[in-house]
């Protein structure tokens, strides 16, 4: 199976556009959305395709948005998604609540973690789970998105060309604590994350 995985689109329909026609072009089958979309026009243009959403910081009008996602057929979470794909545990959230990106990394439940927020692209590997940020089609340079193949395990990064504007940049991601141990809905609850000590040098939560 083929996933095609999109963060912080914000609103930029002409890299909407072309991403989604990469993604086609890849043989997409279902599109996962790692937040910051902005406004139900941008949630329209994924109609054609299955997608499943996460809401991040910019998504401020959420009950506009949800509309928008069930008018499409598609499906929204508040913050993090988690689903079987293809026999893989997948999950993905934006990331401006860094503890829940700090959380589902180190669950040694999913085969893959997806986030955004950053706006760059980026990955590596925690224990048993693959990260990854598909980058961001807005204040990235390159604009870029990502293909997950279920079956092969590989991700494939896609450069999406698009006239440049001033003021795209990069930014890194700071660092992630842990704090109140989340579940998965529509898990087992057996899938609940464990609690995980904060990382080192920062002292616990208040």
């Amino acid at each position: 199976m083929r996933i095609g995985v999109v963060s912080d689109t914000h609103d930029r329909g002409e890299a909407v556009a072309e991403a989604l026609r990469l993604f086609a072009e890849q043989r997409v089958e279902l599109i996962l959305h790692c937040g910051d979309i902005e406004s139900p026009d941008t949630v329209l243009m994924f109609r054609d395709v299955p997608t499943h959403f996460v809401f991040g910081n910019w998504d401020k009008d959420r009950l506009r948005l949800a509309a928008a996602i069930k008018s499409i057929g598609g499906h929204h979470n508040e913050s993090f998604g988690a689903i079987d794909l293809g026999g893989k545990r997948v999950a993905w959230v934006h990331s401006h609540e860094r503890h829940q990106l700090y959380q589902l990394e180190h669950s040694d439940y999913f085969d893959y973690v997806f986030y955004g927020h950053t706006h760059v692209r980026e990955q590596h590997k925690t224990g048993r789970t693959v990260v990854a940020n598909p980058g961001a089609l807005f204040r990235a340079n390159p604009k870029t998105c990502i293909v997950l193949d279920t079956d092969t395990g590989e991700i494939k990064p896609l450069i999406i060309s698009t006239p440049g504007k001033i003021g795209d940049s990069t930014h890194v991601l700071p660092g992630l604590r842990s704090h109140s141990v989340v579940g998965f809905p529509g898990l087992p609850t057996a899938a609940l994350v464990p609690p995980i000590p904060d990382p080192p040098g920062e002292p616990a939560p208040e």
